[in-house]
């Protein structure tokens, strides 16, 4: 017990150290951003993220589990961080579709890799980003169609996702994949989602 303590410990110290030193990275590349030109930027978001997933990868290979763990999220973060401030560089969409487009590579991106590396914590970061890109969506359609915000629809969006993780999570399941406990738990995550924004009442339509 004292043992699986100490290794929940570490992942969880090394996750916060993965975001903290996304977040420093950010803050640093913004204090200095209107002076980089382009194309270095772009080599160095690229370069980030191409050495924090190589680096994670040895380091698993290595026996260094848990920083290999960090570095494989802050590359998911890096990832995520790039695609936006590439967009940002190149184009400006400040509409709730264009961000929403945005997110949707960025899951895509963070899901695959995940799958690459068999890394399950990138896999939870992939997952966090989809709950945020069906919010978004859902926002950028009302937009879009000038209706009211209904948290009732966004609650069916909630319990459809759910259903579509359970289907996951039994395939995974059948081939014996490591990820089927992780599928099954936001499956449970969307339904309760789903049942809280029920308890609404005089928020449904």
């Amino acid at each position: 017990l004292c043992l699986s303590f100490r290794v929940y410990y570490s992942w969880i110290v090394a996750i916060f150290g993965a975001v903290l030193i996304a977040l420093g990275i950010a803050w640093l590349l913004a204090q200095n951003w209107h002076q980089i030109p382009r194309l270095i930027k772009v080599i160095i978001l690229l370069g980030a993220t191409i050495i924090s997933y190589s680096v994670g990868t040895i380091l698993r290979l290595r026996k260094y589990s848990g920083v290999g763990k960090s570095l494989l999220v802050l590359g998911a973060l890096l990832y995520t961080l790039s695609i936006f401030l590439i967009a940002q560089m190149y184009f400006t969409s400040t509409s709730f579709q264009g961000t929403a487009w945005l997110l949707l590579i960025a899951w895509i991106g963070v899901l695959l890799a995940s799958y690459l590396f068999d890394s399950s914590i990138s896999l939870a970061v992939a997952f966090i980003e989809v709950l945020i890109w069906l919010v978004v969506q859902h926002i950028a359609f009302v937009e879009v169609m000038d209706f009211e915000f209904m948290p009732g629809i966004l609650a069916l969006i909630f319990l459809a996702a759910g259903v579509l993780f359970y289907g996951v999570s039994l395939w995974h399941r059948a081939k014996a994949h490591a990820f089927a406990n992780l599928y099954r738990g936001w499956t449970a995550f969307y339904f309760l989602a789903f049942a809280y924004l029920l308890s609404f009442q005089s928020l449904l339509p």
